[in-house]
């Protein structure tokens, strides 16, 4: 395990030199002419070692593949409004933000539509993907990777099998618990505690979870809020239980094949994060030559292998197989490919406004002394 994944997220000077490191990347302001140059900026560690050199043998193409995507709070406050806000290309012709983020992105214009005619593989999108309100038929995004935020747990530590939110939040736990720091994932899963739905989330049901975090929090139960520090918080022990994100643990179950992963009774949170086309960017074609080669399921299924996220790519499951060995074994993990009733227990997090989503992630900063 390395010390970033998909979903780190770096605070203070590392925040400072990741906002530095976007801005200079943006002074390019896209490449003209004959560069035939492809940018792309996603996440740490969310991509395998061959993908980025074997598409850029097959276009006939360099790639500037940028892994400093930390948080999108961040990304907001940094690139998209300095840059976008302005009229001004981020020097990103593909840049990977989570769902949430995307939806906001579009609803303020700054979002080129896809070349669809130069990504036939967009027939390769999970149909689940294709029916969100805010871009119905996935015009202007194409998810990347699908996650879980559910409770992972060590059962030496518990004592017990861990199956609820109730159980996590039992006083035998007390001071042994970590919580993760996206706000719509730890409140969305305090709302389903309490019964209500995340996917349609109120303000007055937002706050009552709030409360109840607060309540945990001075209480001494929540030992933590953590990014992937979950992992190493797990293996050490300061953590008997923790919200953890699935990908994270079923890596780290290939060294620790006693950490346990369940979605809570009571229901687990989904999360994407989507390939968009900025306004401005320079090289749309090349965007698009790229989200067709990552939605090939051969293409698909290498990168699945490497991160252990849920592809939305219809065919990976069938390529895993082909492939044998270690990956014919992720084809069966039911928390890759989750069955029916799996999935009508995950919820996406929609409901509110953007304002009131900000009112919402403030009072929880304020908590989570985030």
């Amino acid at each position: 395990m390395s010390g970033f994944s998909r979903r780190t997220f770096l605070a203070g000077s590392a925040a400072t030199a990741f906002g530095l490191s976007l801005l200079g990347a943006c002074t390019r302001d896209g490449a003209t002419g004959g560069d035939r140059r492809l940018r792309i900026l996603n996440w740490p560690d969310y991509i395998d070692d061959e993908s980025v050199a074997r598409f850029e043998q097959q276009a006939g193409a360099p790639v500037d593949y940028v892994e400093e995507y930390n948080g999108n709070e961040e990304a907001f406050d940094e690139l998209f409004r300095p840059r976008l806000g302005e009229g001004r290309s981020t020097g990103y012709d593909v840049i990977v933000p989570t769902y949430w983020a995307v939806d906001r992105m579009l609803a303020e214009g700054w979002l080129e539509p896809l070349p669809l005619e130069r990504i036939p593989n967009h027939a390769n999108v999970d149909p689940a993907f294709l029916g969100m309100p805010w871009d119905r038929g996935a015009r202007f995004h194409m998810p990347w990777q699908v996650g879980i935020t559910g409770i992972a747990y060590d059962p030496a530590q518990t004592k017990k099998e861990i199956r609820s939110m109730a159980d996590l939040l039992d006083p035998s736990l007390r001071g042994r618990i970590g919580m993760v720091s996206e706000m719509r994932e730890t409140v969305g899963l305090l709302m389903l505690a309490r019964g209500a739905d995340p996917s349609r989330a109120t303000v007055p049901a937002a706050e009552a979870a709030l409360e109840r975090l607060e309540q945990l929090v001075t209480d001494g139960h929540v030992a933590g809020f953590t990014a992937n520090e979950f992992v190493d918080a797990l293996k050490t022990g300061q953590f008997a239980a923790a919200l953890a994100w699935s990908g994270d643990i079923i890596q780290l179950q290939a060294e620790r094949p006693d950490i346990r992963f369940v979605i809570p009774a009571e229901g687990g949170i989904r999360w994407f994060d989507s390939m968009i086309i900025p306004k401005g960017a320079s090289r749309p074609d090349l965007a698009g030559d790229w989200m067709n080669f990552a939605y090939a399921p051969e293409n698909a299924a290498r990168i699945t292998a490497s991160v252990q996220y849920i592809s939305p790519v219809l065919g990976v499951r069938e390529e895993l197989e082909r492939a044998g060995g270690e990956s014919a074994a992720l084809a069966d993990n039911p928390i890759l490919f989750p069955d029916d009733e799996t999935r009508r227990r995950l919820y996406f997090w929609s409901g509110m406004t953007a304002a009131e989503e900000d009112r919402i992630q403030e009072r929880f900063t304020e908590i989570t002394g985030g």
